[in-house]
């Protein structure tokens, strides 16, 4: 996996580039869902940990920017990923829906309330 990596970077879009759909008020000072952020943000985490550039999207020299739009149960489980935008090159695309596939569960922690999420995560593929 190593070696995967060190040719090209992937990443997640960045802090806080992940859209959550929820129903639901907000507080004045967060905005719907805002609570559900660290949470997200340790699921990207977990994405990253799994998410491998692929060996001919490399060697073709492809880069680009996946989104997805994920579904996660009560449970913290997966239950759906979609290509919302793709990149543009099918081998970036099913890499990245792999890798959301291949995350373990992520329970919810205490004091989150645990219900379905619908999340918009970004995916970037970049070459150095």
């Amino acid at each position: 996996m190593d070696d995967q990596r060190r040719s090209g970077a992937v990443g997640s879009g960045g802090p806080g580039q992940g859209a959550l759909a929820l129903g639901g008020s907000g507080t004045a000072s967060q905005p719907p869902g805002a609570e559900y952020g660290p949470y997200l943000n340790l699921f990207r985490k977990q994405v990253q940990t799994v998410l491998q550039y692929p060996l001919t999207a490399r060697r073709r020299g492809l880069a680009g920017k996946v989104e997805l739009d994920v579904s996660i149960d009560r449970t913290g489980a997966v239950t759906g990923v979609v290509v919302a935008a793709s990149s543009s090159h099918e081998a970036l695309d099913g890499a990245a829906v792999a890798a959301v596939r291949a995350v373990p569960p992520l329970p919810f922690p205490a004091g989150l309330p645990a219900r379905p999420l619908r999340v918009r995560l970004p995916l970037v593929f970049e070459l150095h």
